[in-house]
């Protein structure tokens, strides 16, 4: 008997993306009687609510249709937590899609690692960014880099045990052990959730084949206001009690700027790192033929600007950074 399994998804505002991310996920190949998909919908403006009771009225039983009062996804998550008749459970986002083997790879690639690691939580895939402009493909060699510091489920390749996974299938019983998702962390939820897993004792899993698509935000408005968020997860989780030396990368380039006026061996470092954004630049390129990547260098250097930025006002204000 295959595990029974619960689908979280919060939406706000999708009316574009919802119709796409439900068709794939009623059409996955797993038995339908074995899996079951919340929706919960932030009180949208749009029609995002109308579609969603499309699909519970044409698959009752398989999709259901919730409301968020408080809009954001980490409520919608332990509302999910709380609905969820499954020992296993996903949380998904609305603006993406999985493949239509998603499910089933998730909970085969979970089973056959707890054979070998009983203390596993979680398994992930690879998520892979759609872009409908060419800003929001540009947007995507950025966080395709290691240099950008994003996770391994962006860029990596190969099976792994992971710090942080996404759009994971998790073991329920070790959600609710750990305490669900931490509602001070309106961003970042899941990252801050993967954290306190492995702080706990157990283990999280990447599979390339497990398979998603997302669809890259495409705005410098929306770019930049997410290189702050993402600057400001690290610090938030920090003062938490979590620890990485990588999150202080932020402080240590603010002071390296700094420096760069009162002593001559920093100009000479900062040319290095010009010249490391120059040849990564190059290596993108090289790698998926995007000529784009050619200017990746004034953007990273944006990003790790704006990414300090927000770990400084993170350090200062907690929760209360988040844009």
């Amino acid at each position: 008997m295959l595990p029974f399994v619960s689908v979280i998804i919060p939406a706000y505002n999708e009316e574009k993306y919802i119709r796409k991310c439900l068709e794939e996920w009623v059409n996955q190949d797993y038995p339908k009687d074995r899996y079951e998909i919340f929706v919960y919908d932030g009180m949208s403006t749009d029609k995002t609510a109308e579609i969603i009771r499309e699909f519970e009225k044409s698959h009752p039983g398989l999709i259901n249709y919730k409301v968020n009062p408080k809009r954001r996804q980490v409520y919608a998550f332990n509302m999910g937590l709380r609905d969820a008749k499954g020992e296993f459970f996903i949380i998904f986002g609305a603006h993406a899609y999985p493949e239509r083997d998603f499910l089933r790879k998730s909970v085969e690639t979970f089973l056959k690692v707890r054979k070998r690691e009983p203390k596993l939580a979680g398994v992930g895939g690879k998520i892979i960014k759609l872009y409908e402009s060419r800003l929001a493909r540009f947007v995507t060699l950025v966080y395709s880099s290691p240099l950008s510091g994003a996770s391994t489920f962006w860029f990596e390749e190969r099976p792994h045990f992971a710090r942080t996974v996404a759009f994971a299938l998790y073991d329920r019983k070790i959600a609710m052990e750990v305490g669900g998702f931490d509602e001070d962390m309106i961003i970042g939820d899941d990252f801050e959730f993967n954290l306190r897993i492995n702080k706990r004792g157990y283990r999280l899993f990447f599979n390339p084949e497990i398979r998603s698509y997302y669809f890259a935000r495409s705005s410098w408005r929306g770019f930049i206001k997410q290189s702050f968020n993402y600057g400001a997860v690290k610090s938030v989780a920090l003062r938490k009690g979590y620890f990485s030396w990588t999150w202080l990368f932020p402080l240590a380039f603010l002071g390296f700027e700094v420096s760069l006026s009162l002593f001559s061996f920093f100009r000479w470092l900062f040319a290095l790192y010009w010249v490391a954004l120059a040849g990564e630049g190059v290596r993108l390129w090289r790698k998926t033929g995007n000529t784009d990547a050619l200017g990746l260098a004034p953007v990273m250097f944006l990003f790790h600007n704006v990414i300090s930025l927000g770990f400084v006002v993170g350090l200062l204000l907690g929760k209360r950074a988040f844009r």
